[in-house]
């Protein structure tokens, strides 16, 4: 009969937690950057983007803070590979998710850092402006939708009613197609039914 000493079944259970924490905190925040932020950008405009701009002192320090955080992971993973009571499996999975919270830091510095093509190209300052026709009933402003399916899941973009018959959207995205659609809203706050769609494809 073998009894495993407490002291060490400790040190095990802290090391796999510290190092399954930072590597699925690292791998959640550099997923919502690289992928998940552009999908709710387009859907909910107005919500801050966690993506810093490239070479700014905010991305140095995000960059600071991963290259600190993949250091330690690997210093866990060695720790973890050493200790004689974390099952094969159970070190193999762990050395899949380091591996994977790292790699997706390099993926992360590539396409964050403004020096590559595709980077420079989501760097890129897009703008859409809208206008069109007066309602003929007496209206006090305007609202904006917007989807990137036609038809349906608009949006309302405007933080504050429109009162002319423009609106310039600042917060598109390179490559999507957007459709549009304008309600006039009258003084107790009652839309009317959509406009007709206007698409725009940003570049």
């Amino acid at each position: 009969m073998s009894l495993e000493l407490p002291g060490r079944s400790v040190v095990k259970s802290r090391v796999l937690l510290i190092t399954w924490l930072l590597a699925f905190g690292l791998a959640l925040y550099l997923v919502e950057n690289l992928w998940v932020d552009r999908w709710i950008q387009a859907r909910f405009a107005g919500l801050p983007s966690l993506v810093p701009e490239a070479l700014t002192p905010l991305w140095f320090v995000i960059f600071g803070v991963g290259g600190i955080v993949c250091v330690v992971l690997v210093v866990c993973l060695v720790l973890v590979a050493r200790h004689g009571r974390i099952s094969l499996r159970g070190k193999v999975v762990t050395g899949i998710a380091v591996v994977g919270a790292c790699v997706l830091w390099g993926v992360w510095f590539r396409t964050t850092n403004g020096t590559t093509p595709a980077a420079a190209a989501g760097q890129h300052k897009h703008s859409v402006t809208l206008n069109w026709k007066a309602s003929t009933s007496t209206v006090a402003g305007y609202n904006v939708y917007r989807s990137t399916v036609k038809g349906r899941d608009y949006a309302k973009i405007n933080l504050a009613l429109v009162a002319g018959t423009s609106y310039k959207d600042e917060t598109v995205q390179s490559g999507t197609t957007y459709y549009y659609v304008t309600r006039a809203v009258d003084a107790k706050g009652n839309e009317s039914v959509d406009s007709n769609v206007t698409t725009v494809v940003v570049p």
